[in-house]
């Protein structure tokens, strides 16, 4: 066999060297090969010793065919805590794509506390929870090198990490379209499942990680599919990017969902209506509650997912300013009921700043999106 792959002009640089990418080699001796690829698989598969020549020639032409190739297979995938889907993937422009983990990628989400996890009935076993188990991610593939075949004379590394900002901008979108409290964790770079040799190691940058709360999930359905891209495509453009005071609401909407006391999601949202009611449309002086009522009516009433008239906005927008006055200043709360958006009373907080955070992101969908923008299903982040 030796003889054989001697003879071979690409199988003799890619055995019993150093073979990879420019920026991650690995040796490949041909008996450690020939032991992992072909013979413990054929092994394993037969349940037994004697040959079966159909299996042996179906990996055989699987290890050729990755020693023969000319790239290796990439992906770097970047796992969201809080979400799920019953969807297959999420499509994104750019190569992007939201799909579930493999499960070799979860374990290295794992490896790399990308993940909540759980212990399970031993010190060694790990559970995650099915809303961990979703990334974004993007696939690319690399020349594969050898050093009996010469390397370049400057190795590059890969374009990594360059998926922060995208994940940044999906959460954003799901966040408005679907409620919840979604986050995107690490960055992690990885070969691809499928790939044969050349076995490289992946890595993962060491970030902060936020913190989603497991009792407001995201969930994505197929009705809001087309929504969360229009929307993930509107946060890209320079006008969104441009514009400060929009730019201070989304930001405050994303930090309002996050696991945080329900007091201080209720100041984030109300940060939200002061920046698209008020600074966006330049209004002055001391007493921002009554503008702030009043445009979020004039925008969102009779609106097919809030389904409520401008009374029925503007009562509860102005209930929730003035709640949102008495936590910043330390007043004591009065005892509170309030309409919610259904018609319904509460004094329930966590309820308020649920019904608040539903109607800001629609008005973030409508400020990205324009009036005539798609509607979400009814009910969503409720």
């Amino acid at each position: 066999m030796r003889g054989a792959i001697d003879a071979d002009p690409v199988l003799r640089t890619r055995v019993d060297t150093m073979v990879g990418t420019e920026f991650s080699l690995r040796q490949q001796p041909l008996d450690a090969l020939l032991l992992r690829y072909l013979v413990e698989p054929v092994i394993l598969i037969s349940r037994g010793y004697a040959l079966d020549q159909e299996v042996f020639d179906r990996h055989f032409a699987r290890l050729d065919a990755a020693l023969r190739a000319d790239t290796v297979g990439f992906v770097e995938f970047i796992p969201l805590a809080g979400f799920t889907s019953h969807l297959a993937e999420l499509a994104l422009p750019g190569g992007l794509a939201l799909r579930p983990m493999s499960d070799r990628q979860i374990s290295q989400a794992i490896q790399f506390l990308a993940i909540p996890v759980e212990f399970g009935s031993g010190p060694t076993s790990v559970e995650v929870s099915r809303f961990h188990q979703w990334a974004v991610t993007r696939e690319q593939d690399y020349p594969v090198h050898s050093y009996k075949a010469g390397m370049p004379e400057h190795p590059r590394g890969p374009a990594f990490p360059s998926l922060e900002e995208p994940a940044r901008g999906l959460v954003t979108a799901l966040r408005i379209i679907c409620g919840g409290s979604t986050v995107a964790t690490r960055p992690i770079y990885a070969p691809l499942d499928e790939n044969a040799p050349p076995a490289i190691e992946g890595s993962a940058v060491r970030s902060a990680v936020g913190i989603a709360d497991i009792d407001r999930p995201t969930l994505l359905i197929t009705e809001q599919a087309d929504a969360v891209r229009e929307v993930y495509q509107a946060l890209a453009t320079t006008a969104t990017r441009q514009d400060r005071s929009l730019q201070v609401a989304l930001r405050r909407f994303v930090d309002s969902g996050s696991n945080k006391p329900t007091e201080d999601r209720l100041v984030d949202l109300v940060i939200c209506c002061e920046a698209l009611f008020v600074k966006r449309r330049q209004i002055s002086g001391p007493r921002k509650g009554a503008p702030i009522a009043e445009h979020a009516a004039h925008l969102l009433a009779d609106d097919p997912v809030l389904r409520v008239d401008h009374a029925a906005v503007h009562r509860f927008v102005t209930a929730a300013y003035k709640r949102r006055n008495a936590e910043v200043h330390g007043e004591p709360p009065e005892p509170l009921a309030v309409t919610l958006l259904d018609g319904s009373t509460t004094a329930d907080l966590a309820r308020l700043v649920d019904d608040l955070a539903l109607l800001v992101g629609r008005a973030l969908h409508l400020t990205l999106n324009g009036p005539t923008a798609r509607p979400a299903p009814p009910g969503q982040g409720r």
